[in-house]
């Protein structure tokens, strides 16, 4: 039992059964991916089928990163008909267009548009196995395991060709390595989170903050090394990317639309409720998500590593203050990392089994619903499909 009162993975606590072996739990556990993985390719089979192929996936910022993922170092600000409005920005997040490079055979361009549905789909399907494999050793089943992974925020990114899957797998990864005290390959992990999607890096920095916070109860506590060496190459990477192309196209200016929490959401309601059949397909998928929302927080009460806590509750207050409660695919991709970090504080607490009977449908509800709305998508002038 872990110093936060959770048990370690591959350890054995008092109260549980023991923890089968790595074979055991891996045989176990390759149903749930492999269930997780037929479900996701119908629908990359009926979305392909919708739009035209994969190359229909290519949208708004998945066109950015199948012009990274053709030339990862690219400083053309127009190419293959894709010109760069925001090229730093979108470069800055290069583990994803990079691994479907890889992926590519060095971004041939015939291949890359598959090579980036390809790397969802595995990265939707690891984030399964990990999953299920980190619940059989916390004494869970393994088809609570599917659960973070049918989180319909990462069905958003494998349909529109965008970074949640490939980071959701590597914050995962990162957890479940901090909790094994394998530090060295967790802060390897989040340094490719974070070079993949930068919000990962609320994690790192929860990490850091909590090791330099003095506590007798968390001597196996990440160092303040795991945290900082994220935050650490991609200030670097990004400082260089934008660097780059500030003489080309340079940086637009935007303000901050982190506001005040809930206003935005009380808005949104008021104005929902002015327009109800509008609104209607958006409340279908809302109501759900705020529920499991509020399942994911109560997390925040049990035990747990302190800097899962930590940055459960920073990723929970940022999304409650962003105005992206009239978008589905909005709301839905800035969930990924809170419904990861709650499911795994919610697998190692005996006494969320309620919590965890009620999140399992309503995450099923969110992603039919989202599946049914996105799969088409875009959509013009529809009242369901998101246009």
């Amino acid at each position: 039992m872990s110093a936060d009162g959770e048990a370690v993975a591959g350890t054995h606590a008092p109260g549980r059964p023991s923890v089968p072996s790595g074979r055991a739990t891996l045989r176990a556990a390759l149903p749930v991916a492999v269930a997780v993985l037929a479900l996701h390719v119908v629908f990359v089979v009926a979305r392909a089928a919708l739009v035209g192929g994969l190359d229909g996936f290519v949208v708004y910022d998945g066109r950015a990163y199948f012009r990274i993922a053709l030339d990862p170092l690219t400083r053309a600000v127009s190419d293959h008909g894709i010109t760069f409005t925001r090229p730093a920005y979108w470069q800055t997040r290069i583990g994803y267009p990079l691994t479907a490079w890889l992926g590519s055979l060095g971004g041939r361009h015939a291949l890359v548009a598959a090579a980036l549905v390809v790397v969802n789909l595995l990265a939707v399907t690891g984030i399964a196995l990990v999953a299920a494999c980190t619940a059989r050793r916390l004494g869970r089943g393994v088809w609570w395991g599917a659960v973070p992974a049918l989180w319909a925020g990462f069905l958003v990114g494998l349909g529109q060709d965008l970074t949640e899957p490939l980071a959701g797998l590597l914050l995962l990864g990162a957890l479940v390595l901090l909790r094994s005290h394998r530090h060295l390959l967790a802060a390897l992990a989040l340094t490719a989170a974070a070079l993949t999607r930068e919000t990962t890096l609320l994690v790192a920095a929860a990490v850091l903050v909590v090791s330099l916070v003095p506590s007798r109860g968390r001597r196996t506590a990440p160092g303040w090394w795991v945290g900082t060496l994220p935050l650490a190459v991609y200030a670097g990477w990004r400082t260089w990317v934008h660097a780059r192309w500030s003489d080309l196209v340079p940086d637009p200016t935007s303000g901050n639309p982190v506001g005040t929490p809930v206003v935005e959401l009380v808005r949104y309601a008021g104005s929902a409720a002015l327009h109800p059949l509008r609104e209607a397909p958006n409340l279908v998928l809302l109501v759900p998500t705020l529920l499991i929302l509020v399942l994911v927080a109560t997390a925040l009460r049990g035990g747990g590593p302190a800097h899962e806590r930590l940055a459960l509750a920073g990723y929970l207050l940022v999304l409650v203050s962003l105005p992206v409660w009239d978008r589905g695919q909005a709301y839905l991709r800035w969930g990924c990392e809170p419904v990861l970090i709650g499911w795994l504080l919610l697998t190692g607490r005996p006494t969320a089994d309620i919590v965890r009977r009620l999140v399992v449908p309503a995450v099923a509800v969110v992603w039919i619903v989202t599946a049914t709305q996105s799969v088409a998508y875009p959509l013009e002038g529809a009242w369901w499909t998101w246009s």
